[in-house]
């Protein structure tokens, strides 16, 4: 349970740098397919590198975990980018935000229907305070004019990553989380490379470079793989709860290396976030301090 969280908390750390990254990306003229290109391109090398030096034996798979490689890296995460891209033209990044933060009430009501999970109150106590939280750290995208389009297309990205989080919890049952991700990557990498010329790189400038080799490590190679240790150890829906750090790190980060204002307003919504991800943690650890106390027979 610990290591699980410990897993979900750092994945999200890693993913809310992600922002960071295509910002400065951004503000140097670099294109959003060309970020995502570089992020997964060099997410699969820096993976399979530190994998053939420290344990080769995790890249040889059985022909089962390449098939749900493809699946996950070739239908859903290529899908849920893509759709993302799609809502940030039509909407403020702001109101995209607060839409894809409603994935951990949609990941855990897949897990009631598929799993069977009995969420107790402190979850659903928990999911009031992570949605309530998000929508105040994001409190700006209530004065946006919305269109449909985007809306839809925020939707769309929601419910396809609540998805994806539920079949990394089916697919990672029998195979370890850390053996199928440098192939979900690999997949990702190659799809994104049709779509975007991997030989930009070459013209980058020491920035760039430096941008693009932080998207592959931070928010790839470490998010990733820990998102799926993540799901193995905690399933998709505790897994979902405990991630929603993500937009208080990149609020933070916003500040500290962009110089974005922060409103107290937002404060208050990360103050939120928190007790969303505390609350359901601190009553686990409550029922298993009563059991360890009860005595044995």
């Amino acid at each position: 349970m610990v290591k699980g969280l410990v897993y979900s908390v750092l994945s999200a750390l890693g993913f809310g740098t992600l922002a960071i990254f295509f910002k400065l990306g951004l503000a140097m003229g670099l294109e959003p397919l060309e970020l995502i290109q570089y992020r997964f391109s060099l997410g699969a090398l820096i993976l399979f590198s530190w994998l053939l030096l420290n344990n080769p034996r995790l890249l040889k798979v059985r022909r089962r975990v390449l098939i749900k490689a493809l699946i996950l890296g070739v239908c859903f995460y290529p899908l849920q980018s893509w759709l993302f891209i799609m809502a940030l033209k039509h909407i403020p990044a702001s109101t995209t935000s607060l839409i894809y933060y409603f994935y951990p009430l949609m990941t855990t009501l897949i897990a009631v229907v598929l799993f069977r999970l009995r969420p107790g109150r402190a979850v659903f106590a928990a999911l009031g305070l992570i949605v309530a939280g998000s929508a105040l750290v994001f409190y700006n995208a209530f004065a946006q004019q919305l269109d449909r389009s985007g809306i839809l297309y925020a939707l769309a990205c929601m419910v396809c990553f609540s998805f994806y989080l539920t079949a990394i919890q089916i697919f990672t049952r029998d195979d370890e989380a850390k053996t199928i991700v440098p192939y979900v990557i690999l997949c990702m990498a190659v799809v994104f490379s049709i779509l975007s010329s991997p030989l930009k790189i070459f013209h980058l400038n020491a920035q760039g470079l430096a941008i693009a080799v932080g998207l592959g490590i931070v928010p790839t190679a470490l998010g990733i793989n820990l998102l799926y240790r993540a799901v193995d150890a905690l399933g998709s829906a505790r897994t979902a709860i405990f991630s929603t750090i993500e937009p208080v790190t990149t609020v933070l980060l916003a500040a500290f290396v962009l110089g974005e204002h922060v409103a107290p307003i937002q404060i208050a919504g990360m103050v939120l976030i928190l007790l969303g991800i505390i609350l359901p943690n601190a009553q686990l650890l409550k029922r298993k301090s009563e059991v360890s106390r009860c005595p044995a027979g």
